[in-house]
Order: C-alpha cells, then sequence, then structure tokens
C-alpha cells in the first residue's frame, strides 16, 4: 500500500507549491472595480404566477371536496357512465371513511401552510427590495 504512494508522494515534491504573485490581489480587485453593473437583476420567482393560480386552485377544490367525499359516495355514483359498463371495475376506497377530525385536520394543516407561504414570501421581498 505504500508502495502505491511513492510515486504520488514523488511527484507532489517534484512539482513544489506555486505561490501567486506579488501584485495577484490588486489585479484581481482592479479587474473586479472595471466591471460595472449597469443594470441591477431582475427578480424572477421560481414558480410563475400561472403556476401559483393552477396549485391554488388545485388545493381549494381539494378542499372543497373533500367533506363530500369523506360520506362514502363517489364520485362515479352519480355520474350516468352505463354506457362503459364500469360494473366490473369495483372502487377500492368504498369502504374507507374520513372522519370529521382528520378532515378537519387537513383543512387546518393546508390553511396553515398557506398562512405561512405568505409571510415567508413578504419576508423575502423585504430582504431583497432594492
Amino acid at each position: 500500500m505504500e508502495e502505491q504512494y511513492k510515486d504520488i508522494q514523488k511527484l507532489v515534491k517534484e512539482a513544489g507549491v506555486e505561490n501567486p504573485s506579488t501584485d495577484f490581489l490588486q489585479s484581481v480587485m482592479d479587474e473586479v472595480a472595471s466591471v460595472s453593473m449597469d443594470k441591477s437583476p431582475v427578480y424572477q420567482p421560481l414558480i410563475s404566477k400561472k403556476a401559483w393560480v393552477l396549485i391554488s386552485l388545485s388545493v381549494i377544490v381539494l378542499l372543497v371536496s373533500l367533506p363530500f367525499l369523506s360520506e362514502g359516495t363517489s364520485i362515479l355514483d352519480t355520474l350516468d357512465l352505463s354506457i362503459f359498463s364500469l360494473d366490473a371495475i369495483k372502487n377500492p376506497f368504498s369502504g374507507f371513511k374520513f372522519h370529521k377530525t382528520t378532515t378537519y385536520g387537513i383543512i387546518f394543516l393546508a390553511i396553515l401552510c398557506l398562512l405561512q407561504i405568505t409571510v415567508i414570501k413578504r419576508r423575502i421581498d423585504k430582504t431583497y427590495a432594492a
């Protein structure tokens, strides 16, 4: 094992340590000073307004439909799909029932998440405001 590293140690000793020139820092600072920022960077959000609208609409639809789906009724029961003959397809969630406490917990959690998102967005906007 030691024999493998002898060659590497020898090569490192031959190469030596490279030191920058004495005015390296000054030349870098001069180059940075010469580059001027004429235009401040434009803030572009990671998630566009259209995406936020789509996300909020889907959350609202989910929250509104959640209490209606928890009563044991299925959306497929309300539709007349006898043309497609769905008798062979059973609803795997037919025996599943949301308790009211679970429904309220999910709604409360969604409200808190939306509230937290708005608070964090305001804080970020204040931090990065020009």
